[in-house]
């Protein structure tokens, strides 16, 4: 937990740290290993500046991991049906026995009502991407930052309590040993950060 933690973060450098934190699961053969590297230096300083030591810490550990990943890992480990896919739904449901139960099974439900709450903050799913893909739940853990609007808050919160948090731990669990568990620490740490009113509002 991180209530024994003094952090006071902005709600720009959380959505920042998410919207990093989704982009670092690509091939890192498809990075500039450059600008990469001074964005995660330029992020971690700025984390470690408001106080959020421990989250700059796996973003820090990761960029020293990341260039060492090659592509054939990265395609096993998150591409190629791995044991441990990077889809939070697969820790918290089975997977439909026959095509008569993918409509209505739970996991079918679970994603519709991620795509709900997606589609109200117009964000759109690429062709064949899955909603509850663990970059795309950063990436709309970023951008929903932008609505103010108290309903839509309530609405983001009630999304990380009901559909992300109760599956991050056994994601965890599933790519304990990776380099990508780290990412997924930091995503908790950030959520933490949030649920313990740690965030402040933007001026």
């Amino acid at each position: 937990m991180l209530t024994n933690e003094t952090a006071s973060v902005s709600e720009d450098l959380l959505a920042d740290s998410y919207l990093l934190n989704s982009i670092l699961y690509a091939d890192p053969e498809q990075m500039d290993k450059k600008s990469t590297d001074e964005r995660i230096s330029t992020l971690c300083e700025a984390l470690r500046e408001a106080g959020a030591h421990k989250v700059a810490a796996k973003f820090s550990e990761f960029q020293k991991k990341l260039w060492k990943i090659t592509s054939d890992e990265h395609m096993f480990a998150l591409e190629m049906t791995p044991t441990s896919p990077p889809y939070l739904g697969h820790y918290g449901f089975d997977a439909p026995k026959s095509c008569g139960e993918i409509g209505v099974s739970e996991r079918n439900i679970y994603m519709i009502e991620i795509a709900a709450v997606y589609k109200h903050y117009g964000m759109v799913m690429e062709h064949g991407e899955m909603p509850d893909y663990v970059p795309a739940v950063n990436e709309f853990l970023a951008i929903s930052l932008v609505e103010k609007h108290p309903d839509s808050r309530i609405l983001r919160r009630g999304y990380i309590d009901s559909l992300v948090s109760p599956f991050l731990p056994k994601l965890k669990k599933g790519f304990k040993g990776k380099p990508w568990v780290l990412l997924i620490e930091a995503t908790e740490l950030l959520i933490e950060l949030e649920v313990n009113d740690k965030i402040r509002g933007d001026e």
